[in-house]
């Protein structure tokens, strides 16, 4: 009898444990978890807002619609897609479907950039030149000719480094910033400002870009340009690894996101959001092909070789919102590091002291932007957005993500759109 009485006991501790450890499994590996905005402290009412918002441009066709995400205290609170993907509105736009994200792509590269520091194998201040030779004797843009695209320059006074180049002050421009003289210089060379469906790789087009000139001395300025493209040519050299398989080996997968990369599979064009471009009347018309470099159908279809570590995902929402939560958690999702907490921290702070930043008061770290004196968004809240209109921002003051993607390039509206939304979310915070 007491034999049979221990056996009991036995299997019962071992059955109370075993479920003991499958809720906690389940709760730690929860992917998605999700909650109503009155369980964190917001008003569910105020945020039902966005749709109508959203709904508004549509009706105005000045946007096709958007697919927006909030998450609050590491739970999803709001989520919502309105609108449609294509011109024709026969295909309405699911919470799922792919978005490329454009510059959105740049805070990962620099995750991987940071994640190579922390290993050793990289320093902030390496000269880039020791990855990329062409980059060992540059040059600064002195003059240019517009009637036949030459130009003058001068040796830089310092060699432009990794620092240089996570902080867009190497001086490495973007064409769109500038087009009669970078855009003008860059469409010479044959390199494209986005992600391109042509056969080339951006080995070959960082060291075209070491080859020409800077447009100011390194670590003077502050000038938005093909920076993170270069960084994360650096980071195949360092790591032995195409830019692509190193994000998704070190980044992606520990964080268990499924469609955020570069490339997709034919298959899936079906779930990729149709591209549309602003006219000159402000309103939107769906298109198929945008220059020689970009096709509406990327990256689904073309070469799939072009690895742009400054503009090159795709992805949806709820997968940005994990690299998200990852990024606010100090570096760690669901027991998954990909980064040290001093690090990830690093990488939202001020990393370019007094240099003027055009784009208000904030300023800018690793790869974010950094709000301060922000008229709705805490200090210290830090973001960034895509040529494509996609935009995201992750507030640790109040631990709150938000995620709103569109697909109109380069849209006149996107400013508009993210005061109203802003003024949204924050209105709906509890007292």
């Amino acid at each position: 009898m007491k034999y049979t009485n221990l056996i009991l006991t036995l299997f019962a501790f071992l059955l109370f444990n075993s479920c003991k450890k499958e809720i906690k499994e389940t709760v730690v590996l929860e992917k998605f978890p999700i909650a109503n905005p009155s369980d964190v402290g917001m008003v569910t009412d105020s945020l039902a807002q966005i749709d109508d918002m959203v709904k508004s441009y549509v009706d105005a066709n000045k946007y096709s619609g958007a697919v927006t995400l909030i998450a609050k205290n590491g739970k999803i609170i709001y989520e919502s897609a309105v609108g449609w993907s294509d011109s024709a509105r026969t295909e309405p736009y699911r919470k799922d479907h792919l978005f490329r994200m454009a510059s959105m792509t740049k805070p990962l590269t620099s995750v991987a950039a940071m994640q190579l520091i922390e290993a050793g194998k990289l320093q902030l201040d390496d000269p880039i030149g020791n990855y990329i030779p062409s980059f060992n004797e540059t040059e600064v843009l002195n003059s240019f000719n517009a009637a036949d695209t030459t130009w003058t320059s001068k040796p830089s006074n310092r060699k432009p480094t990794i620092r240089h180049l996570l902080t867009h002050t190497a001086g490495v421009p973007y064409g769109f910033m500038n087009p009669p003289v970078n855009g003008a210089i860059l469409a010479k060379n044959n390199i494209p400002d986005l992600s391109t469906y042509l056969p080339i790789t951006i080995e070959e087009t960082a060291h075209k870009l070491g080859n020409l000139p800077l447009v100011h001395q390194p670590g003077e300025k502050w000038v938005y340009g093909l920076n993170t493209d270069v960084l994360g040519r650096v980071i195949e050299v360092v790591s032995g690894q195409k830019l692509g398989d190193y994000i998704r080996e070190h980044i992606t997968k520990p964080l268990e996101i499924e469609k955020l990369d570069f490339y997709f599979n034919d298959s899936l064009t079906k779930d990729l959001t149709k591209v549309f471009v602003p006219g000159q009347n402000g309103e939107i018309k769906q298109v198929s092909k945008m220059g020689k470099f970009y096709i509406a159908d990327y990256p689904t279809q073309g070469a799939k070789t072009y690895l742009s570590g400054g503009s090159g995902m795709t992805g949806t929402a709820r997968d940005y919102f994990l690299f998200c939560q990852a990024m606010l958690n100090d570096g760690i999702l669901n027991g998954h590091r990909i980064l040290k907490a001093e690090t990830a921290k690093s990488m939202h702070q001020n990393q370019i002291d007094t240099i003027t930043y055009p784009w208000g008061k904030s300023k800018f770290g690793f790869g974010f932007d950094v709000a301060n004196e922000h008229p709705r968004r805490p200090n210290g809240t830090y973001s960034w957005s895509g040529a494509f209109s996609t935009v995201f921002w992750i507030d640790p003051v109040n631990e709150l993500i938000v995620i709103q993607l569109r697909q109109v390039l380069q849209s006149p509206y996107n400013n508009e759109i993210n005061s109203k939304l802003e003024k949204i979310v924050y209105g709906a915070l509890g007292e």
